[in-house]
């Protein structure tokens, strides 16, 4: 009798999925840029002003700047149990600074190489995200549950164009590609909804030895009751990001916080 009612839960939570189902959204992202890039004792901040100050030559400064950017999404479930469903996400991240101090001789996720101490600099960093996730869906009656497993790719340039401490050549000394890819283990959990609201969060996360990537976001949305088949919603959350990277002895940390807002639909 057990594993009949325990066959019988998991039908139900199958029988709820969606059985076909389009939803995107584009949103607004406030992205406030924090972490390092470090060798030995040589460290440069990515938004630390007072490492500018501080007199020590191995200690500097990208100076860039909290900015606010866009994102979208589009995400298909269909109904195939054995495929995963799939969700596909464009962030852009950009920042631009100025520095009175930048430290040499460390390396951007091991791809871009800082050659020389610069001052006053003019600093600036793209980050183009491509992110897809692979993932399964059950619905219990309480709640929408994800969880999967994805990739999100970092094409990223960096550009410094400042005065070289040892000479006084003015020039730019880096502009340079790069890339970064951050593959993640994936859960997401929507509640029901109450008077059109629902509470939400999903975690993307992993970690390799000293190397590790985590994504958290938490947010409300309300999603308006009208007619036919199209749901819109509106959401606002928080995200949290972060990307640690060993390459040699050069290590790299990047952070992204903020609040977001995004309208989307359902249909």
């Amino acid at each position: 009798m057990r594993k009949i009612s325990l066959v019988l839960a998991s039908l139900v939570c199958i029988a709820s999925a969606d059985f076909l189902s389009l939803s995107a959204g584009v949103g607004l992202e406030q992205q406030d840029i924090d972490g390092y890039v470090k060798i030995k004792n040589t460290i440069n901040y990515f938004d630390n002003s007072s490492a500018e100050r501080d007199g020590n030559v191995n200690t500097g400064n990208f100076g860039l700047k909290d900015k606010t950017n866009p994102y979208l999404w589009a995400k298909f479930i269909y109904p195939i149990p054995i495929l995963p469903n799939i969700k596909v996400q464009y962030t852009k991240y950009h920042s631009t600074g100025h520095s009175n101090y930048i430290a040499g001789n460390v390396e951007i996720f091991g791809d871009v190489s800082i050659p020389t101490a610069i001052t006053n600099a003019d600093t600036k960093m793209d980050i183009n995200s491509y992110d897809l996730t692979l993932f399964y869906e059950f619905k219990p009656i309480f709640a929408d549950i994800e969880f999967g497993f994805g990739i999100d790719y970092w094409k990223g340039h960096t550009k410094i164009y400042g005065t070289e401490k040892a000479t006084g050549k003015t020039k730019t000394w880096v502009d340079d590609d790069w890339s970064v890819i951050l593959p993640y283990l994936y859960g997401s959990v929507e509640s029901m909804e109450l008077f059109g609201f629902s509470v939400l969060g999903n975690i993307k996360w992993a970690k390799l030895g000293d190397n590790h990537h985590y994504d958290y976001v938490g947010a409300i949305k309300y999603t308006i009751d009208i007619f036919g088949p199209i749901n819109p919603f509106i959401k606002v959350g928080y995200r949290y990001k972060e990307a640690y990277g060993v390459d040699g002895d050069n290590e790299t940390k990047l952070k992204y916080t903020g609040i977001f807002a995004e309208v989307g639909a359902k249909f």
